[in-house]
């Protein structure tokens, strides 16, 4: 290859190597007498002499030089006496070159994937439909949606029954944090039914709290878990140990959660993604890699 094409490679690979760590590489490879030998600070300096025609440089800049190369992997350091010693071989730099090229074909494998999505999902836009949503956008005669605010119990689930489970339908995740729901009397027979008919829709419940619920609340989540369970739906109800507290929430998939922000008095916000995409994402993420986490009370038990 061209030199111009091994720029392109490192690139590529994301090794950020300049001349002279590669004139400094082959003073290396050239004062070794045989591939297994260390050489040290001075030959390689002698060796870089000769190389640049009586112009040693800098020592800082060779140490500099080295250490990036130790640092990608290019060459081995015996720091084990005095003067260290320095070493490189083919092996070594296919081994680089091996894990380098493996792991940056799979971060293009899943960018490839990912743009994929992407140019289905904007293939299947309507245009019709996004240049009239553009004009009503833009004449503000449709409305972006803003947070809502609610305080007490009673409005808190009423936001929840409206920005959430009014708006979910087949293979919708309902994402659902428990430790906040501290009143068995706000679970009513009607509102059990509701979850009950949306998952009889194909609405997808996943239920989540850390071990810091009382033993009453754990019991009566359980009870309602097996009873919809028993009638054949599949709600999600794992226990996730956590010492430090996180985000409560009630999500509908990726497009907004209701955030409890205080349970005395009991107050909530409905966040659209649109108005806080990195808290909505990170509420999210955290769930999931909790729930991911957790087990499955049917497996733990509600002790």
């Amino acid at each position: 290859m061209i030199e111009e094409q091994y720029e392109e490679v490192f690139e590529i690979l994301n090794f950020e190597m300049t001349r002279k760590d590669i004139v400094i590489l082959g003073a290396i490879l050239k004062s070794q007498s045989d591939p297994s030998v260390f050489v040290d600070f001075e030959d390689i300096r002698a060796q870089l002499a000769i190389e640049e025609g009586g112009k040693k440089g800098k020592d800082s800049l060779i140490y500099r030089s080295l250490s990036g190369l130790e640092r990608t992997g290019f060459i081995r350091v015996d720091r084990s006496e005095h003067k260290h010693g320095y070493n490189t071989d083919v092996g070594l730099m296919n081994e680089v070159f091996r894990k380098a090229i493996r792991e940056t074909t799979a971060e293009i494998g899943k960018e490839l994937v990912e743009i994929d999505a992407e140019i289905e999902q904007i293939s299947n836009i309507d245009l019709g439909d996004l240049a009239s949503d553009m004009i009503l956008l833009a004449a503000g005669k449709q409305k972006i949606e803003k947070p809502i605010f609610a305080e007490g119990w009673e409005n808190v689930l009423q936001l929840i029954d409206d920005k959430v489970y009014s708006h979910v339908k087949k293979g919708d995740r309902v994402r659902f944090s428990l430790e906040w729901l501290s009143r068995p009397d706000m679970i009513t027979p009607l509102r059990v039914d509701r979850l009950g008919k949306l998952m009889e829709n194909g609405v997808i419940f996943l239920g989540l709290e850390h071990n810091k619920v009382s033993k009453q609340q754990r019991d009566l989540f359980k009870k309602f878990t097996f009873a919809f369970r028993e009638k054949g739906y599949q709600p999600g109800f794992r226990i996730c140990v956590r010492k430090d507290s996180t985000y409560q929430f009630v999500g509908r998939n990726d497009e907004g959660i209701v955030l409890i922000v205080s349970e005395n008095p009991m107050s909530a916000t409905w966040i659209p993604r649109s108005a806080n995409p990195d808290l909505v994402d990170n509420a999210i993420e955290t769930f999931d890699t909790d729930y991911d986490a957790g087990e499955d009370i049917a497996d733990i038990g509600g002790d």
